[in-house]
């Protein structure tokens, strides 16, 4: 087999807690992740020469599926790649698009060429701190930098996940939250609430209202979505904010309602799993 193709999955979080730092601009994280219905198409094959096309137009080496491609090929001798993208993860909104796309590329890598689970594991956390997450999803806790999981029991939410026009610049984010932010502990609390059903009441994320300040129309998506559900929320730093409904037909009632009104609005589910063949 010298192609594959899948489906890799957006990630949410339920919950965002920045405890501290590390220093040299890596933020101490407590946090849950969980996979939605948000994704991106990656098809990988064997190929002369590293390349990486997303919505038919090259990426340069920026590109974090091509890091990883670049990696396999020059550390772990495994063959070149053309890598072909097709986004339905919308960019800098805090559902992990690079970082789908690098897994995805990772798992292809593995079933393709032999890389082992180990070896997959070391380049994801050398690419980006959600992308060992982003391999298998599911319902996770991430601590340290965000690669450090533990599993969670998973449970389905139907949501709305909507965004503004403006996108969040992650190190502008953290570094306003190192001058304004505030330590929280929604991730801790809403744990401790998952086995008597009492979780959604602890969603919240710490960097919030920093993102609040630098995107003042995500505010107004926030407000728009605060009249059809009690438990809205940011997700990584921002901009796609989701709101968790009471069942799918009201997910989908209200996307087909906002449809025109917000620039990004989109229901789906949560699911158990972050990557699929297609």
């Amino acid at each position: 087999m010298d192609k594959l193709k899948v489906r890799v999955n957006a990630k949410l979080n339920m919950t965002l807690d920045v405890v501290g730092d590390f220093g040299k601009g890596y933020h101490n994280l407590d946090m849950t992740m969980i996979s939605i219905g948000i994704f991106d198409i990656v098809e990988v094959c064997k190929a002369d020469t590293i390349s990486v096309f997303m919505d038919n137009k090259e990426c340069d080496e920026s590109n974090t599926a091509y890091k990883v491609a670049k990696i396999c090929n020059e550390e772990y001798g495994l063959p070149s790649v053309k890598i072909e993208i097709t986004k339905g993860i919308p960019f800098g909104g805090g559902l992990g698009g690079s970082s789908a796309d690098a897994s995805a590329t990772l798992y292809c890598m593995q079933k393709l060429f032999g890389l082992s689970d180990s070896d997959a594991k070391a380049i994801a956390t050398r690419v980006g701190s959600d992308v060992n997450f982003m391999l298998n999803g599911g319902f996770c806790r991430a601590t340290g930098k965000g690669d450090d999981l533990s599993p969670l029991p998973f449970k389905e939410y139907p949501l709305v996940v909507a965004r503004s026009k403006m996108s969040a610049v992650t190190k502008e984010v953290f570094d306003t939250f190192d001058k304004m932010g505030v330590v929280t502990d929604y991730t801790e609390k809403f744990v401790n609430a998952l086995d008597n059903g009492r979780e959604l009441q602890f969603i919240g994320n710490g960097l919030q209202s920093v993102t609040e300040t630098l995107c003042e129309d995500m505010v107004k998506v926030i407000e728009v979505l605060n009249k059809y559900s009690n438990y809205v929320c940011m997700s990584g730093s921002g901009t796609c904010v989701f709101a968790v409904m009471e069942n799918m037909n009201d997910a989908n009632l209200l996307a087909d309602r906002l449809k025109g009104k917000i620039n990004y609005v989109k229901a789906c589910t949560t699911l158990p799993y972050g990557i699929k063949e297609c």
